[in-house]
């Protein structure tokens, strides 16, 4: 009743902005200032309700109640040795299925149940639920009632652990998360659907259906935020057995049985209609099947390969359970996309349509639909503007961009993850999708990269660059030294400040400045940034009524500033990772040397008090030039901005700003004289003290060669004498 009473809050909360905006257009604004505190009211009620209705909920559940829930008989469960000879039958069963299809296996599985009484089924359900709830074949009521035997152990087990947890321990957060995941799992939720008798709004409370659940399966993306791997789970909405729409929802990074709630929502939403009521054809699973990577080893595609076989054979496994002519959809979100992709590639062909969003990519092999020779099945693309993942084209080509996709519309949705979002296109398409067309058309998009995002080609450009020069052998190494660092930080052990010099030194370790020369770099980088700049200039002029002419003037203009603007930093910033550079190679070359470092370090403090010295001077010239430079900048912006208002100042307003800009030039030459004195003095030094440091390692290296001649003759040698 207080889950109802915050879920009825929440609707009332949601109708505030509508109310506000007919507020507007009525011209009574005013009169609706209030609106917005009783919305926050409405909300902090409807958590504080939640909040009760779990202290109320203490889950401390029997097998007996957990088989009752699904309507199983438990007359037997009293008995385990009753049992035995069943689970016998089973394992004998699985060892001569070992070398059988999924399919096969799954069949042999089902007929093995169906020779079972109810009584017989429930009792091996609680002999061994982890067995019996993770095997395709066993009927779904069966396997949601021994998963949730399993979840009540897992529940109590890692409850008690971390009541021994203090606050300041590094794990307490995460396991905190992870132990109120388990509870949620083990409370119902609210089901509202319409009668298909009576034809009228039914709201009940039912168990959550979970069809996988192995709290001890896969990595552990952070040991010290948790002890506890990261598992993997599936769960059901709908009626599996029945449906005529099933979906399979295929989550991508950072996914793990802690936060699992907040991927299996989309699930909620899919499945219902406008009015939040579940239609009762429709079934969806929401698969963490696989062992979803972190951060750092997003990189690898290994894991995808991995989680593609186990898609696949789940899909031949749980099709003996499935209605014979139900519809198999596919949702695949970002890495999962992936995944999905190396499911089709290794044989998952029953599959009615494919949805792919937020992706990024499908494998460097996959560059058209017409790559997975499955002609008989459609494929649809989501891309919502500024998502960063479609962008980047981590692992290959964006399939929203494929020619031959069809290209679905995410009005509403914005960045990664709100594809599932309440009210917007994104989710409206996704439903008419599960549901067939038996609902609304599907809406579509054409928009380009530019359309969605300034920047967004660029920083794809950019992307491209960077893997054109890092061989993906070393981005992977790279990223699972990094991911220990990330993790650090997103799991609050480590602040920003904390991470630069690891990640640093990360990357001086697989030589990223070797691989990416500074240079080449910052040429890039500044390229891509007057592009950025007037792509702003020519969208803002043409927001302001600025003619195309006018508008292509200030973009022409605001090419060049940027471009000249960004070109001291930038070299500035070369030089100072070519020093860089140069102490890495220094360190690499000296690494081994465990002799001579006095006099190393000696010469290494001398340099680093001469260096110091060149970037005090090199930082008040940067000081000068960057006031100049920004005191003509805003000279600029104010004549760009009076060609967006006054075309017909075009003439004379550009004429200032190229003197502008040529006063910025002198400005930028003259200050980059001295600092690149400055940096050269620097780098004279530099090279100075490093001869110092080679000939003082080369001393230490000729003292260790001659010791280990010594010791090699002295081993050697007896052996001949």
């Amino acid at each position: 009743m207080l889950d109802r009473l915050a879920q009825s809050l929440d609707r009332k909360a949601e109708a505030i902005p509508q109310l506000r905006s007919r507020g507007s257009a009525l011209g009574i604004a005013g009169e609706l200032g209030g609106l917005p505190a009783i919305a926050t009211f409405l909300g902090d009620t409807a958590r504080d309700l939640r909040r009760r209705a779990n202290i109320l909920r203490s889950p401390s559940e029997s097998p007996f109640e957990s088989l009752a829930a699904y309507g199983l008989p438990n007359s037997m469960v009293g008995n385990p040795e009753a049992a035995n000879p069943f689970k016998k039958g089973l394992t004998d069963l699985l060892d001569t299925q070992k070398n059988a299809t999924p399919k096969e296996r799954a069949q042999a599985v089902k007929d093995y149940f169906a020779k079972l009484t109810p009584e017989q089924q429930a009792a091996l359900a609680a002999l061994d639920p982890q067995l019996v709830g993770n095997l395709d074949g066993v009927p779904v009521n069966v396997r949601f009632a021994a998963n949730r035997i399993s979840i009540q152990k897992e529940y109590d087990a890692e409850s008690a652990f971390f009541q021994g947890l203090a606050c300041d321990d590094p794990a307490y957060k995460r396991t905190k998360d992870r132990v109120e995941t388990l509870k949620s799992f083990l409370n119902p939720r609210v089901k509202t659907y319409l009668d298909p008798k009576t034809h009228q709004e039914v709201t009940v409370e039912v168990p959550r259906q979970f069809l996988i659940f192995d709290a001890h399966f896969g990595s552990n993306a952070d040991p010290k935020a948790s002890p506890f791997p990261d598992g993997r789970v599936a769960e059901v909405v709908g009626d599996l057995e029945t449906a005529k729409n099933v979906a399979f929802r295929i989550p991508g990074i950072t996914n793990q049985l802690d936060n699992f709630n907040s991927f299996s929502s989309g699930g909620y939403d899919l499945v219902a209609d406008e009015r939040g009521r579940e239609q009762t054809d429709t079934a969806a699973v929401s698969w963490l099947g696989y062992d979803a990577p972190s951060i750092g080893d997003s990189v690898d595609p290994a894991k995808a390969v991995v989680g593609g076989n186990q898609l696949n054979a789940f899909r031949q496994g749980i099709s003996v359970n499935l209605a014979p002519d139900s519809k198999l959809n596919i949702f695949a979100h970002s890495y999962g996309s992936l995944v999905t992709s190396k499911a089709l590639q290794s044989g998952l062909t029953n599959v009615d349509t494919v949805t792919f969003m937020g992706s990024p990519g499908l494998g460097w092999n996959i560059n058209s639909v017409a790559d997975f020779h499955m002609p008989n099945t459609k494929f649809f693309a989501l891309r919502a503007p500024g998502d960063p993942v479609s962008y980047t084209q981590g692992h290959g080509h964006d399939p929203a961009d494929f020619k031959d996709i069809t290209r679905l519309a995410t009005d509403g949705a914005t960045a990664h993850s709100a594809y599932y979002t309440r009210r917007t296109e994104s989710l409206n398409n996704l439903r008419r999708v599960l549901f067939g067309g038996d609902h609304q058309p599907l809406t579509f998009t054409h928009t380009s990269l530019d359309d969605e995002m300034v920047g967004a080609a660029e920083v794809r450009k950019l992307v491209m660059f960077l893997h054109e020069r890092v061989p993906d052998d070393a981005t992977i190494k790279m990223g699972a030294d990094l991911d220990p660092i990330i993790q650090g930080y997103l799991n609050g052990r480590k602040g920003i400040t904390d991470i630069l010099l690891p990640i640093h030194d990360v990357l001086n370790k697989h030589n990223m400045l070797d691989r990416v020369p500074p240079g080449e770099l910052f040429n890039e980088i500044t390229d891509l940034a007057s592009d950025i700049a007037a792509k702003q200039a020519f969208k803002a002029a043409k927001d302001q009524g600025a003619p195309d002419f006018v508008a292509a003037m200030a973009a022409g203009a605001a090419k060049v500033s940027a471009k000249k603007f960004a070109s001291v930093p930038a070299g500035l910033a070369t030089k100072l990772l070519e020093f860089d550079r140069l102490q890495n190679d220094t360190r690499q070359l000296f690494g081994i040397l465990d002799k001579g470092q006095a006099e190393i370090f000696g010469h290494a403090g001398e340099m680093a008090h001469d260096l110091g010295a060149d970037g005090v001077k090199t930082f008040n010239n940067v000081d000068d030039m960057a006031d100049g430079i920004f005191t003509n900048g805003g000279k600029v912006t104010l004549k760009l901005g009076d060609i967006f208002i006054n075309p017909t100042h075009a003439g004379s307003d550009v004429r200032d700003i190229l003197k502008y800009t040529d006063d910025t030039k002198q400005l930028v030459l003259e200050k980059s004289g001295a600092i690149f004195n400055n940096v050269n003095d620097a780098k004279n030094t530099f090279f100075e003290k490093s001869g110092d440091i080679v000939s003082s390692g080369f001393d230490t290296g000729t003292k260790a060669l001659d010791k280990g001649k010594k010791l090699w003759g002295a081993i050697v040698d007896p052996l001949f004498s």
